[in-house]
């Protein structure tokens, strides 16, 4: 038992340090994108990536959610079905993707100039397509490592993937003098490289063959899994989709490049949460005071995306001015509603394990609600306010879709987190962020290091002694854990 556990964190740590490597890398693009291209350029590459992502979702079936499953079944007793069930799969994937494409094809007016308005079809679609038809055997092999707990391989052959992608791109826009089509051709490249390298990787995994009855039953377990993929999607990724087809390319840049500094509190949560959930399970399976634990390092987590929240909003302006050409400056408008609305997206991660509690059939409920929501927010409000309106959307969604979880979540299994406190923190954290919305305006016609320099001292007086009284009670109860 103890084998396993250790196995487990050693796998988690991995997954972690893979995720946050990536991210970060991820993150170095963004000065490239805003000093080097326009920002019509860049809103190709930020609606051709959310597509992209839609539809490998939609290609894949939600085959890979099988993969674990089925492995865990069959591994020990009936190897050779086993392979049977992956082969099946791997055709059928391969065969769908082809046929759908043809069928976008075949279908250009209506589904493809939607999903990509206000791109040409040549270069842009076409790189696309070739993304969108090479990634699902790629993401079905990633799990198929990921059931075996090859950590190691499986993060590694992310990493190529991801390295190569952004390498090529720096190469294509910074040395070929490239623009969108740069950055979507690195990724056609990537794709097919791990494409290519997947195919190898399953030779030993698969038997070629393709068995109508077990197809049957992989669409069964499958099936019912895609709204709740293409909801989550739905939930992060739709803005950029409807505000080229409201709005125009540019206003998804000045989005998307806002966001990304926002999402600087997605990055610390994803990484906090990968430590968090197995610990939070090892609470609640092996601590007697489980619930009073987690209740302490929640509140002090969310304390610390707070922080976080509101250190980019304020150096989200100057930032952009260092990093960026004029015409994305005003992008920092978005950031403050993005970061927090991350903040309320850190406290959902530390109670949504619960419904990983035997309880996953309410998720697909839960994520599909948000993702209407999310909808039908975005066309009301970029219609009404732009690229702002898209994020007040986010925030917006983030607030209902954690409230509405919460709820569930209590019910399946209670504990008393200190609501209040919660909530006042959250509140407290929006409304220091949402400051430079009242004192930026007054800060222009000052020296830039100037602002900078005073910003930094300010931040760093106020957050630093708060974050080091909590985490320092954050290191006491963990202490507490391990020494129990």
């Amino acid at each position: 038992m103890k084998q396993k556990q250790s196995k487990l964190a050693r796998n988690a740590a991995i997954y972690s340090f893979f995720s946050l490597l990536q991210r970060g890398l991820g993150f170095f693009l963004l000065p490239v994108y805003t000093t080097v291209l326009a920002t019509e350029q860049l809103g190709i590459i930020s609606t051709a990536t959310a597509v992209i992502s839609f539809l490998v979702l939609f290609f894949g079936l939600s085959f890979r959610g099988s993969v674990a499953f089925y492995y865990y079944e069959y591994k020990d007793e009936n190897v050779s079905y086993l392979k049977k069930i992956y082969g099946t799969s791997v055709i059928f994937i391969l065969l769908f993707s082809v046929f759908s494409i043809l069928f976008l094809l075949v279908t250009k007016e209506w589904i493809l100039d939607t999903l990509f308005e206000n791109i040409a079809f040549d270069p842009y679609v076409v790189l696309s397509l070739a993304s969108i038809f090479l990634q699902p055997l790629y993401f079905f092999y990633q799990s198929v490592l990921r059931a075996k707990q090859q950590a190691k391989k499986a993060s590694v052959l992310d990493f190529v993937y991801f390295g190569v992608m952004i390498g090529l791109t720096l190469i294509f826009i910074l040395g070929f003098n490239f623009k969108a089509e740069g950055a979507l051709l690195a990724n056609a490249i990537a794709s097919f490289l791990v494409f290519i390298m997947s195919l190898i990787g399953l030779r030993k995994e698969i038997t070629l063959c393709f068995v109508p009855k077990i197809l049957k039953k992989v669409l069964k377990y499958s099936l019912p899994l895609l709204p709740h993929n293409i909801s989550g999607w739905a939930m992060n990724m739709v803005d950029r989709v409807m505000l080229n087809a409201i709005n125009s390319l540019s206003v998804v840049a000045l989005f998307d490049v806002g966001s990304q500094i926002g999402k600087v509190v997605n990055m610390i949560s994803l990484g906090v949460n990968s430590a968090y959930a197995p610990w939070f399970f090892d609470q609640v399976k092996n601590d007697t005071n489980s619930k009073k634990n987690i209740v302490a390092v929640t509140q002090k987590i969310v304390i610390l995306y707070a922080v976080v929240a509101v250190c980019v909003s304020w150096l989200a302006p100057e930032l952009l001015k260092v990093i960026s050409k004029p015409a994305y400056h005003a992008s920092w408008t978005v950031t403050p509603l993005i970061a927090t609305a991350f903040v309320i997206n850190g406290f959902y991660f530390t109670f949504s394990s619960v419904f990983f509690l035997e309880k996953t059939k309410y998720l697909s409920f839960l994520t599909i609600s948000g993702a209407v929501v999310n909808i039908v927010l975005n066309y009301f409000l970029i219609h009404a306010y732009g690229f702002l309106g898209a994020a007040i959307a986010s925030l917006l969604t983030k607030i209902f879709f954690t409230a509405l979880t919460y709820y569930f979540s209590q019910r399946i299994y209670h504990i008393p987190y200190n609501l209040k406190a919660i909530l006042f923190i959250i509140f407290v954290g929006a409304v220091l962020s949402s400051a430079p919305y009242f004192f930026q305006p007054f800060l222009e016609t000052y020296n830039l290091w100037l602002v900078v320099c005073v910003k930094l001292l300010i931040l760093g007086t106020f957050s630093a002694g708060f974050v080091y009284k909590n985490m320092s009670e954050f290191k006491k109860i963990l202490q507490r854990k391990n020494g129990r």
